[in-house]
C-alpha cells in the first residue's frame, strides 16, 4: 500500500516541476525583453546657417551690410559672410571620427531650356576636415566664412554674351561622423547636410531659408537610438537548457502515468480473478 502511494505521488511531483519550468521559461523571455528595451541612448541635434550680405560702396545704404531677410540688388553685393553651426549631443560619451566641409555648386541654365544645365562647377569653400575625438558633444563651428559673390557673377556675365543664363550657387555645409556606443554595442553616426541657394543671374536676388537633409536612421532633431532587438548567445543557451529539462520531465511524467495505469489494470485483473474463484466456491 505504501509503495502504491509513493507511485501515485510521483506524477504529482512531476506535474509541479513541469509547471515551475514553464513559469521559468516565461520569466526568462519577459526579463530578457525588458533588458533589451533598456539598451537605448538619447540624442539631440541642432544646425544652422546664418549670413550677412556685405555691400560695395554705394549711395543707397548707410550701412555696408544687410541681414538675411532682405532682397539684394545684385550689382551692389561684394560678398556674403556666413556662419555654419552643428551640434549633436548624446546621453553617453563615445569615441568618434568627424568629417565636415563646405562646398559650392554653381549650376547655369538657359532660361529657355531648364531641363539640363549648360554648366556645372563645384567649388571647395572650406576644405574637408577630419578629427578624432571623445565626448558626448559633437560640435562644428565655422564662423566668418567668406563667399565672394562677384567671382560667380563674372562667370554669368560671360554666358550673357551667348544665352540668357539662369544660375544658382548652392552652398552646402556637410557633416559626417561615426562612433561606437558601448551601451548599444554597435556603431552609430550621423550624416547631415545644411544648404542654402544664392541666385546669381538675377538683378534682384532673394535667398530662401536654409534647408537640410537628414539620414533616415536618425530622422528628426531629437529622439532615441535603440540596439537591434536580438537575444544574445547566453539567452539561447539558458532557454535551450530549460526546455530540454522540461522535455525530460514531461517524459518522466507520462511514463509514471503509464506505470500507474498498468498497475491498476493488473490489480483489477487480480481482484476479478479472486471474485470469480470466490463465486465458484459459493456456488459449489
Amino acid at each position: 500500500m505504501r509503495w502504491r502511494l509513493k507511485r501515485e505521488v510521483k506524477p504529482i511531483l512531476y506535474g509541479i516541476f513541469i509547471i515551475f519550468l514553464i513559469g521559468l521559461v516565461i520569466f526568462e523571455i519577459n526579463y530578457s525583453e525588458k533588458t533589451l528595451k533598456k539598451k537605448s541612448i538619447t540624442y539631440s541635434r541642432e544646425s544652422s546657417i546664418n549670413y550677412l550680405a556685405y555691400l560695395k560702396e554705394n549711395n543707397h545704404y548707410k550701412d555696408n551690410r544687410l541681414e538675411s531677410k532682405y532682397n539684394y540688388v545684385a550689382s551692389l553685393i561684394d560678398y556674403f559672410n556666413v556662419d555654419y553651426d552643428y551640434s549633436y549631443v548624446l546621453s553617453e560619451p563615445i569615441e568618434y571620427i568627424l568629417n565636415y566641409q563646405v562646398d559650392g555648386i554653381l549650376e547655369v541654365y538657359d532660361s529657355d531650356a531648364k531641363n539640363k544645365p549648360i554648366e556645372t562647377k563645384e567649388y571647395e569653400l572650406v576644405k574637408k576636415v577630419t578629427e578624432s575625438k571623445t565626448g558626448q558633444l559633437i560640435k562644428v563651428d565655422l564662423f566668418n566664412q567668406k563667399i565672394n559673390y562677384e567671382t560667380y557673377s563674372k562667370i554669368i556675365d560671360e554666358w550673357k554674351k551667348d544665352v540668357s543664363p539662369d544660375a544658382t550657387l548652392k552652398v552646402t555645409f556637410k557633416v559626417d561622423w561615426k562612433g561606437f556606443s558601448k551601451t548599444l554595442g554597435k556603431e552609430i553616426g550621423d550624416t547631415y547636410t545644411n544648404y542654402f541657394e544664392i541666385p546669381v543671374s538675377d538683378k534682384i536676388i532673394s535667398i530662401g531659408e536654409p534647408k537640410n537633409n537628414i539620414t533616415p536612421s536618425t530622422s528628426g532633431n531629437s529622439g532615441s537610438l535603440y540596439v537591434n532587438q536580438t537575444f544574445g548567445k547566453n539567452f539561447y543557451i539558458l532557454i535551450g537548457s530549460t526546455i530540454f529539462i522540461l522535455l525530460l520531465t514531461s517524459i518522466g511524467f507520462i511514463n509514471s502515468l503509464i506505470q500507474i495505469s498498468n498497475a491498476r489494470s493488473k490489480y483489477e485483473q487480480k481482484i476479478k480473478k479472486i471474485l470469480r474463484e470466490f463465486d465458484r466456491a459459493i456456488t459449489e
